[in-house]
């Protein structure tokens, strides 16, 4: 994998566009999911192809860069958000790489994009829109809504 990596400086030039792309165009989501999943397994249709991962710090220098912020999430949030991507038709097929996640947000922008990491790589980014980043944070604070009287 990381011979994959420093032979492919495309990808960061290709991170860096996507992410600028998304701080932008607040609505224009599906561009970003198109030119990250342009590089996914699913994508490339080859099982040999390694993850799309790069080190941490390339994703968390953009954002940092574009002003937003970068938030590790606890284990409860990764979890669900496993099952998020794994349910996802924008995600390549299984579970995204990585032990923990990280949400990065941007000023301006209700929603985010997800970084699975796995060691010090970040890996499989995900669009999450602002209703995911609300769902997300609740999932933070073990908020439970009892809404509704039921079946």
């Amino acid at each position: 994998m990381s011979g994959w990596l420093s032979i492919n400086p495309v990808w960061q030039t290709v991170l860096d566009m996507q992410i600028e792309e998304f701080v932008m165009s607040n609505g224009k989501r599906l561009a970003l999911v198109a030119g990250l999943v342009a590089f996914s397994r699913a994508a490339l249709a080859a099982d040999d192809v390694p993850p799309m991962c790069v080190d941490v710090s390339a994703p968390k220098a953009v954002v940092a860069a574009r002003h937003g912020s970068w938030t590790v999430l606890n284990d409860a949030q990764w979890e669900f958000l496993r099952g998020i991507y794994v349910m996802n038709p924008e995600t390549p097929p299984g579970l995204p790489y990585g032990d923990h996640a990280a949400l990065a947000r941007f000023d301006g922008n209700p929603g985010g994009i997800v970084f699975f990491i796995d060691d010090n790589k970040a890996c499989t980014p995900m669009v999450a829109p602002a209703e995911l980043v609300s769902v997300i944070d609740e999932v933070a604070t073990r908020a439970v809504k009892h809404e509704g009287a039921g079946l």
